[in-house]
């Protein structure tokens, strides 16, 4: 098995039980706010190749949800800042992270070297990560 094959059959085993439907576009939409907050409109339609009006409909849609707030830059009141309320951070953390008690519950299956072992691995690999694709 390959490293994505391994972590796609993780995140099958480990995810939480989403309390939401929201589609894929929205819940990428959700994350890139969490990753780079603020961001704005503008870039969100660079970021996934969508024409301003659809990425402004995705925005509002997920403002109506109460998962994001606009805000005007005080420099600049063209330009509309997103960012993730409370409710938008619990959304997309639920629909891109591992469920914290399937976690656990696993790795006390292993020992202490085995668990600081993965913890070291997935540090190096975020980092790696962060290194090779922030913007």
């Amino acid at each position: 098995m390959t490293i994505h094959e391994d972590f796609a059959r993780l995140y099958y085993h480990l995810h939480p039980q989403w309390k939401e439907n929201l589609s894929h576009q929205s819940v990428r939409i959700l994350q890139m706010i969490q990753m780079t907050a603020p961001i704005t409109v503008k870039q969100v339609a660079e970021k996934f190749a969508l024409s301003p009006n659809t990425a402004s409909e995705h925005i509002k849609k997920l403002e109506q949800l109460g998962y994001i707030e606009k805000n005007r830059a005080s420099d600049d009141q063209r330009v509309v800042h997103v960012s993730l309320t409370n409710e938008g951070l619990r959304a997309v953390r639920s629909h891109t992270e591992l469920d914290v008690d399937r976690v656990v519950h696993v790795l006390r299956q292993l020992s202490a070297d085995e668990q600081q072992s993965i913890q070291q691995s997935f540090r190096l690999l975020r980092e790696t990560a962060d290194d090779c694709f922030s913007d």
